[in-house]
């Protein structure tokens, strides 16, 4: 068995990070913003104040670990390799507001390391508090996809509330052209060094046909696309965002964020991530507006 089960319920050693106006605009810059989007990538300019768009949060920071990969704790959960490893599903909860200058203590648990046949999923989940007023600032929750090693009998994990927009057209559809070196940019904007991204052979090796886009770059496309629709270019309107991530996208492709008001819940929307290829990038999207 590869997976190690005996982390379940473990719950980390806190840790600090944190961020400067500039993390917050590299950032935004790798999820697409620019000049149309000044308040979020202008830090200097005139009459626009800095805003951040709270999917930033997710991107490690300037944490030393997520940026140069020693230590990463993707690979604590059990013995695989790098491209057996897919991001499956990530979530968001805030708190309070996020600033462009910001430090956290971030303390870390593993809900549970689920058996899915063909595949293990691991949950995990970290609570993030202001580093100076100890006040809840943010909870980020993501569940880790290892291709190959379920089948060992484990628990199957909750099951997945439904989600279903049946035919009715999209509220908002927001389109936006990835750049064809989207990936290399959110490699540094989003302070993700997994090889599968920019590493044409290790891509290969896990079976794509070339690096694919970061989940967490297409999750920064649907927040920055919620933010400039249901929020009224407001980031500090949103108050969660998860779902999961479904397909590959690729560098150069054009992704559209659909965005439905949901009927079954007060300040709920439903969104999905579609691109050119006809595939369904971010599927059974939630957020929550404040």
């Amino acid at each position: 068995m590869a997976m190690n089960l005996d982390l379940v319920g473990e719950r980390g050693k806190p840790h600090q990070r944190g961020w400067l106006p500039r993390d917050c605009t590299l950032y935004a810059l790798s999820v697409g913003a620019g000049f149309g989007d000044l308040a979020f990538v202008g830090e200097q300019a005139a009459g626009h104040p800095q805003q951040v768009y709270p999917s930033f949060v997710c991107s490690g920071g300037r944490s030393d670990k997520a940026s140069s990969g020693e230590g990463n704790p993707m690979f604590r959960y059990g013995d695989y390799q790098v491209h057996q490893l897919v991001h499956g599903e990530q979530e968001l909860t805030i708190h309070g507001e996020i600033s462009t200058t910001g430090s956290v203590v971030s303390t870390g648990t593993v809900v549970g390391i689920y058996d899915k046949g063909s595949g293990a999923v691991v949950h995990a989940e970290s609570e993030s508090v202001d580093a100076a007023t100890g006040e809840p600032l943010f909870t980020t929750g993501s569940k880790l996809f290892v291709m190959g090693e379920g089948g060992f009998g484990g628990d199957p994990g909750p099951k997945t509330p439904p989600w279903d927009v049946g035919e009715a057209p999209p509220d908002a559809a927001v389109h936006w052209q990835t750049l064809p070196v989207q990936s290399l940019l959110y490699r540094h904007g989003g302070n993700d060094p997994n090889l599968i991204h920019y590493d044409p052979t290790v891509a290969a090796a896990a079976g794509f046909d070339g690096p694919i886009l970061m989940g967490l770059n297409t999750y920064g496309f649907a927040c920055r696309a919620l933010v400039e629709t249901v929020c009224g270019g407001d980031p500090l309107a949103l108050g969660s965002i998860g779902g999961r991530f479904a397909s590959p996208g690729y560098n150069g492709d054009v992704l559209t964020t659909q965005i439905w008001r949901d009927p079954a819940e007060e300040n709920g929307v439903l969104f999905r991530v579609v691109s050119n290829r006809g595939t369904t990038v971010f599927d059974k999207g939630r957020a929550t507006l404040r």
